[in-house]
């Protein structure tokens, strides 16, 4: 199989081994892939991020096949047992293939907006273990262990170490592909990292008195690609992942489906989001039933509701009419704030106090990763933190993203009260 894509141009899946992913490509569930997009709802904010998990499912797979052609070039570094044979290839392909197979509508916004919602890993292992289901056949035709074998390694589960660090680790296939991904989609170009020389300065090693072996990277030729690697990550949340108008967006859906909540069944309710909002339990065939275009059909049709609110919400998505909002330094109190937030919206009666929110999102830029060290030119082993000033530095730093987030209608209401939180 030979495919173009934008981000790394020719893709290739060709020997006997590879050919689990054109196998798996055609499964409905992983063709359901094409009609979710990576993004959620940053197309919004950015009119190029359009992409779907598909694309993303493919070059993870890809990525996958190149750090597999990596490791090979190192087998004599490590035992035998920590070599991976034909049959951890495949599963690993498919493991990459295959991680995000359960995500819902918009990506990670659905499960974020949807109350008591599984999350998404949970989905995936749910549509590979059952017999029902396209993909688990065509793993099973393989092997009958390949689905449970293939489910294990997506959650980091794998007799050899370090190849569970690449499907779910410091930098896994899935982070290396969707950073670039993203950023090329998105137009943010320093969201980018190299690929190819951080995969060329991997190294395999065994520490002592142990067995197994583990990832490091060349102190002399990968730590400025690592260094970019996290560099990436901090850029895309700051400007794509934690953008306003993303926040904004996903404000108003789960202030959507709160109204539905209140509301009760509605006309054009897809009957699968029915069963979510009535808090019961799925079955895999009607959580596949649902992708962005069940759920921009049923907006479609909530902007006719009767129902003012519900109907307002609706069209706030469809038309880009999104709510404003108001930066608030780090320290300020998120319940003084929502208070003062909620008394505004009392008084202007623009709708239900739910449109008003503070949003208040952390996240860590840099965890020490004791399992992933650097190997100098003499063959010393140090924590990539104790020879990485860039590292050390963002160790101590977290994003924080504090917002007032609220109808436009309110707006110089919610600035005058909310002022001393600026």
């Amino acid at each position: 199989m030979l495919l173009r894509d934008p981000v790394h141009g020719l893709i290739a899946f060709k020997s006997e081994v590879e050919s689990v992913v054109p196998r798996l490509l055609d499964c409905r569930e992983v063709q359901r892939l094409r009609r979710i997009r990576a993004l959620g709802l940053a197309s919004l904010a950015y009119p190029g991020g359009e992409h779907s998990r598909f694309a993303h499912a493919i070059g993870s797979a890809h990525v996958m096949r190149r750090y597999l052609d990596r490791v090979a070039t190192l087998a004599e570094d490590v035992p035998p047992h920590d070599r991976i044979d034909d049959e951890h290839a495949m599963i690993a392909l498919a493991a990459a293939l295959l991680h995000d197979l359960g995500h819902g509508p918009y990506s990670h916004t659905f499960e974020a907006v949807i109350p008591g919602m599984p999350r998404h890993e949970l989905w995936t292992s749910r549509i590979l273990l059952d017999p029902d289901t396209e993909v688990h056949r065509a793993l099973a035709a393989i092997d009958p262990t390949m689905p449970a074998k293939v489910d294990r390694l997506i959650h980091g589960e794998s007799e050899i170490r370090h190849l569970a660090r690449a499907v779910s680790g410091t930098f896994d296939v899935d982070r290396c592909d969707y950073l670039l991904r993203d950023s090329y989609m998105t137009g943010v170009r320093y969201g980018t990292l190299d690929l190819d020389w951080l995969l060329a300065s991997l190294r395999l090693y065994v520490p002592e008195g142990q067995s197994a072996a583990y990832l490091a990277v060349d102190g002399e030729k990968g730590l400025t690609a690592v260094e970019s690697f996290f560099l990436a990550r901090l850029y895309m949340y700051r400007q794509v992942y934690l953008h306003k108008a993303v926040r904004s967006a996903e404000v108003i859906l789960r202030a959507l489906v709160r109204r539905l909540c209140e509301l009760g069944p509605q006309p054009g309710t897809p009957p699968a989001m029915e069963k979510l909002l009535r808090g019961e339990t799925l079955t895999t065939g009607e959580y596949l039933d649902m992708d962005d275009r069940t759920l921009e059909t049923a907006l479609y049709d909530y902007c006719g509701s009767k129902d003012s609110v519900l109907a307002g919400l609706a069209a706030r998505l469809r038309h880009r009419r999104l709510f404003k909002s108001l930066r608030l330094r780090p320290e300020a109190d998120s319940k003084t704030v929502q208070s003062r937030l909620d008394a505004v919206l009392a008084a202007a009666d623009v709708g239900p106090a739910y449109l008003g929110v503070v949003d208040r999102v952390e996240q860590d830029v840099y965890r020490d990763d004791a399992a992933l060290v650097v190997i100098s030119s003499s063959g010393r082993r140090e924590q990539l933190i104790d020879v990485s000033p860039v590292l050390r530095g963002l160790s101590r730093e977290r994003i924080v993203q504090h917002r007032a987030i609220f109808p436009p209608e309110i707006r110089s209401e919610v600035r005058a009260a909310l002022a001393d939180f600026r």
